[in-house]
């Protein structure tokens, strides 16, 4: 894979590359000679930290099953130049038929950043895109601005709910590196 990020280094491509590794320990040099025009995936650490969080919280492979799926909601960026100037908790309820979980934000040397979950006084600069989750890129729009949001008490939750141990099985996984589970 390194060859290949090579040549593709050299031409003259301006392009954004997704690399897809089977040895995580080839991560690094990859990102190293791919630089910002490289995003690396290691498929088998994923997947096992997906499995193991699914063993950790029932539901949750159904959720990931909608959301990186063809059928229910996807992610889409879009650029939106009305939100510009405001937090990302003012945005929060400007789409109807949407969830904003992001933004991508690009620095002046154009290196981007998707943050998730951000700060609700992160404010939306001028080429930044919003992360929705949504049905299609086209069954969403932004409202006016005038739904009412309540405010509401945060839950609290005990030390025993915190700190409880948790049992599970995992079986049928590779070796995981750095992964302890009790």
């Amino acid at each position: 894979m390194v060859r290949q990020v090579l040549s593709l280094k050299g031409s003259d491509l301006k392009s954004h590359v997704v690399v897809e590794m089977q040895d995580v320990d080839n991560r690094d040099l990859v990102n190293m000679i791919g630089g910002n025009m490289v995003e690396v995936i290691v498929a088998h650490d994923v997947i096992g930290r997906l499995m193991i969080q699914c063993a950790r919280a029932p539901g949750l492979a159904h959720v990931l099953e909608n959301m990186m799926g063809f059928e229910g909601a996807e992610f889409y960026l879009k650029n939106w130049p009305d939100l510009e100037g405001q937090t990302f908790m003012d945005i929060t309820c400007r789409f109807d038929e949407a969830i904003p979980i992001g933004i991508k934000t690009v620095d002046a040397e154009g290196k981007s950043e998707i943050v998730l979950n951000p700060p609700n006084n992160m404010v939306i600069k001028e080429g930044d895109e919003v992360m929705v989750l949504a049905e299609d890129d086209d069954s969403y729009d932004l409202n006016d601005g005038s739904y009412p949001v309540k405010a509401s008490e945060p839950q609290k939750r005990s030390k025993a709910d915190i700190l409880s141990p948790e049992k599970m099985c995992a079986a049928a996984l590779p070796p995981l590196r750095g992964v302890s589970l009790e």
